[in-house]
């Protein structure tokens, strides 16, 4: 008798067909409307396809390099991850759609008895390939950041980072990453980056990313779609930036793996993205996807369903909980939903999240979302359930505000004593802020002391570069949640002292930036060291640019660029009374050639020295109109303006001037 081969233990017993095709097939058999699988129904561009027809017509239909299309390789580092210095030859490779250079690299990174860090609930693939390579998968709560950094350890080789996630749609924040590095620094840990959703944030959010982070960059890996970008994602084009040595490496596994892929899509891709067509498309693909989730969620009001909007990306999580049959799990309704009431989602157990709740795709045509929406209220509750409201889109830990609230302190200080400008700013913020609430409160330059050049009256730091004056900045700001901003005259223990800009946080953070541009007229060089480094602040989905006095009159060290510029620049001043009208022109002139809202605070009355400083504080939109006017007949005054990101966010993509902006650099 022959002998028939056995099969040998599965390497993925606890794997079967993936619930997004499982759900696909049954929405298919029940002809229900599917929100499940996440592919757009929107149409691909029609210059994008034209591009792919011509490309075949072309001839090429052949391999492409393994590597990818070198014009398509270029545009991902010169354009999409600009400032991140990737080389095209070296570090990009394209693949058959993420999921593919996704399993390249951790195949090539991992070894037997190695530790990947992941997130739950999360996407499916990253588990399934990790074990593949006889790794051990450790699985932390995404909500939870303490035990992430918990979770690294001396046999950590990836940490897996998704933003904007699927399926909850999160966005990482910058004091994440910044956390993230400093619990990765002197590991072997790798940070792996999947950002397939990459430009889809809402509510004016930013969205940071490692590979631009000093201390991540070279420690990163990031993933990118096409099919994504450009709803198609049946071309199954994706990419993978990493280190050249990394990069090396992953392409071993990967020309044994796809080689290449859809030779005539890559082609068109490269041809297209050049095309002002490609550049629009791209700029409108957050707004477009906030609409839609908007249009999802107003539909819904009134529903037993609970959420929280989702931040980024095009997948909205429901809680199902009032729906919920006894004994019947987020799987068994979502199943239950297609057979009876014609409507496929993807249940969150499938991720991992023990909450019952359920994920929709709302990358669909309006009549799609509007069709799901009839289908969703037809629903009945399991029981009498009320309905609740949803909860506010922003979880009081980490907020992100569409609109900030910004106070500037007109002030006539008292001369070298900072004891009592203290005691004076106290009270005033005691009074102001209990009778109207603020985000961001902005006092002078030099506001302890005035703008004086005795070195001796400038503030002794600690061991830990604070003070007196820093600590009870932090005071008031988390006593009044608040973030406070204001210069220091501040001295070493060497003896070196600084115009220091400190803007101290409600959560307990303290960002400091040195004086750049002294100025000399007064002898400030003579006196002062001069700051080496742009510092620009990200606190609660906003980008402050921190700037002091006499800097304002270098509008190249304030330039915008870049493809995360800044959204508010804060320049705070002793600026005398004579130059007046140059302080009011230049703060106008940068708000409008950087397309941010600028805050001028000054200071008023006469100083010890026996310079008057008429005031003029202001808030200018980035259009240059003036929010906001302190006056300038030297007396003291408060000046209230509100900002709003999501006008900002539309008046840039409106007039994309910061595009064709000149790049500079600090020397």
């Amino acid at each position: 008798m022959s002998h028939k081969p056995s099969l040998p233990p599965s390497k993925m017993p606890h794997v079967g067909t993936t619930i997004f095709t499982e759900m696909t097939a049954l929405a298919q058999a029940h002809g229900a409307l599917n929100v499940a699988q996440g592919f757009p129904d929107l149409a691909t561009p029609k210059a994008l396809r034209q591009a792919a027809a011509a490309a075949m017509e072309d001839g090429h239909n052949q391999y492409a390099p393994m590597p990818g299309n070198h014009a398509l390789r270029s545009w991902i580092a010169k354009v999409h991850h600009a400032g991140a210095g990737y080389c095209p030859d070296k570090e990009i490779t394209v693949g058959a759609g993420a999921s593919s250079v996704l399993y390249a690299a951790m195949t090539a990174l991992l070894q037997p008895g190695d530790e990947v860090v992941m997130q739950e609930p999360g996407y499916d693939l990253y588990a399934p390939v990790a074990e593949l390579n006889f790794a051990k998968v450790v699985r932390v709560p995404l909500e939870d950041e303490h035990a992430l950094h918990q979770a690294v350890g001396s046999r950590t080789r990836i940490v897996v980072l998704n933003s904007p996630h699927n399926p909850t749609g999160d966005v990482l924040t910058a004091t994440q990453l910044d956390r993230l590095a400093n619990t990765l620094e002197g590991t072997n840990a790798w940070v792996l980056s999947d950002e397939v959703y990459g430009p889809m944030v809402h509510d004016g959010r930013e969205a940071p990313v490692p590979w631009r982070h000093p201390k991540l960059r070279d420690r990163t890996l990031v993933a990118g779609s096409f099919g994504k970008l450009f709803h198609a994602t049946g071309w199954k084009i994706g990419w993978m930036a990493a280190p050249a040595k990394l990069t090396r490496e992953l392409r071993k596994v990967h020309q044994y793996d796809v080689f290449s892929t859809g030779a005539p899509f890559q082609e068109a891709l490269a041809r297209y993205l050049v095309t002002e067509d490609a550049r629009i498309h791209l700029n409108e693909l957050g707004p477009i996807y906030q609409a839609k989730r908007d249009r999802l969620l107003q539909g819904l009001e009134g529903t037993a369903f609970t959420w929280r909007p989702a931040e980024g990306g095009y997948f909205q999580v429901l809680n199902v909980a009032s729906y919920l049959l006894p004994a019947e799990t987020d799987r068994d309704l979502a199943m239950r939903w297609t057979r009876e009431h014609g409507i496929a989602t993807i249940p969150m157990g499938a991720f991992g999240q023990v909450e019952p709740s359920v994920r929709v795709c709302f990358a669909k045509e309006d009549h799609t979302i509007d069709a799901a929406v009839a289908k969703f209220r037809a629903i009945p509750t399991s029981s009498a359930t009320p309905v609740a409201k949803p909860p506010p889109s922003q979880p009081p830990s980490a907020p992100i505000q569409n609109s900030l609230r910004v106070v500037a302190l007109q002030a006539d200080l008292h001369w070298q004593d900072p004891e009592t400008n203290r005691a004076s700013f106290a009270a005033e913020l005691d009074a102001l802020l209990a009778e109207e609430p603020a985000d961001l409160v902005l006092l002078p330059e030099m506001f302890t002391t005035g703008f004086s050049m005795d070195t001796r009256q400038a503030e002794s730091l600690d061991a830990d570069g604070g003070g007196v004056t820093r600590g009870w900045m932090q005071d008031v700001a988390q006593r009044h949640g608040v973030a406070l901003g204001g210069t220091v005259a501040v001295r070493d223990n060497a003896g070196e002292a600084w115009n220091r800009f400190w803007l101290a946080t409600p959560e307990g953070e303290v960002h400091a930036y040195n004086k750049r541009h002294l100025f000399h007229l007064a002898g400030e060089g003579k006196h002062y060291q001069a700051g080496s480094e742009r510092v620009e602040v990200h606190w609660r989905g906003w980008r402050l640019l921190l700037q002091t006095c006499y800097d304002l009159r270098f509008p190249g060290f304030a330039r915008n660029h870049g493809p995360e510029p800044y959204d508010a620049v804060l320049y705070l001043a002793n600026w005398p009374s004579p130059r007046s009208d140059a302080w009011r022109i230049l703060l106008q002139a940068r708000a409008i050639e950087n397309q941010c809202f600028v805050a001028g605070v000054n200071r008023s009355g006469t100083d010890g020295s026996g310079h008057q400083y008429a005031g003029d504080s202001l808030f200018v939109d980035m259009a240059g109109h003036i929010l906001a006017d302190g006056g300038g007949t030297g007396s003291p005054a408060v000046v209230r303006a509100t900002w709003n990101k999501a006008e900002l966010t539309a008046f840039r993509n409106s007039l994309p001037f910061l595009q064709d902006a000149d790049r500079f650099g600090i020397r």
